[in-house]
């Protein structure tokens, strides 16, 4: 049987580790992680404030997430997302996309983080094949015509695009 959970948590590390050594060079700080409650993914300390991040990954759909999921899980059969024929990628993408930010900014179970550090950083990793300045103007697009219940849980949301190729591992997100 597969251990998924262990390769998600891995995964989540990973991301919580570049962006805190990005943000750290960003802005001058040195925040370490100093817990990892799950969730959030960890609780992050400098010399003077104390904040939390979060990890959500945005794939292309479901299939494409269980891909790459199967494919990094030991011990787990790989379920390909298949040869296609695929359409309308970029639009699927901001679809889901936009779904895994309202649902992260409508989360009643952040508010107790909120309330006790603040509010915490959302880290978004891209996992998007065909990412482009197209796909940013479309996410846009597609997040100005959402509604959503923003309960002010994040100071600010981040996209890692490392796994697009981006030479900038990490890029705010407008709310």
């Amino acid at each position: 049987m597969s251990n998924r959970r262990s390769t998600q948590q891995a995964h989540e590390r990973a991301q919580v580790a570049a962006f805190v050594d990005w943000f750290n060079r960003q802005h001058r700080s040195d925040f370490t992680v100093v817990e990892e409650p799950n969730p959030p993914e960890a609780v992050i300390r400098s010399k003077r404030t104390t904040r939390w991040v979060e990890v959500s990954d945005a794939f292309l759909n479901e299939t494409h997430a269980r891909d790459e999921y199967s494919y990094a899980t030991p011990g787990e059969m790989h379920r390909s997302v298949g040869a296609g024929p695929f359409a309308s990628m970029t639009n699927e993408f901001c679809q889901s996309f936009v779904s895994v930010l309202k649902k992260k900014l409508e989360k009643r179970s952040y508010l107790p983080w909120a309330q006790k550090y603040g509010p915490g950083y959302l880290v978004i990793p891209i996992y998007f094949p065909f990412f482009s300045g197209r796909t940013l103007r479309v996410m846009r697009s597609a997040w100005s015509d959402e509604k959503c219940n923003d309960l002010g849980c994040f100071r600010s949301v981040y996209l890692s695009l490392a796994s697009c190729g981006g030479t900038v591992p990490f890029s705010r997100w407008r709310l």
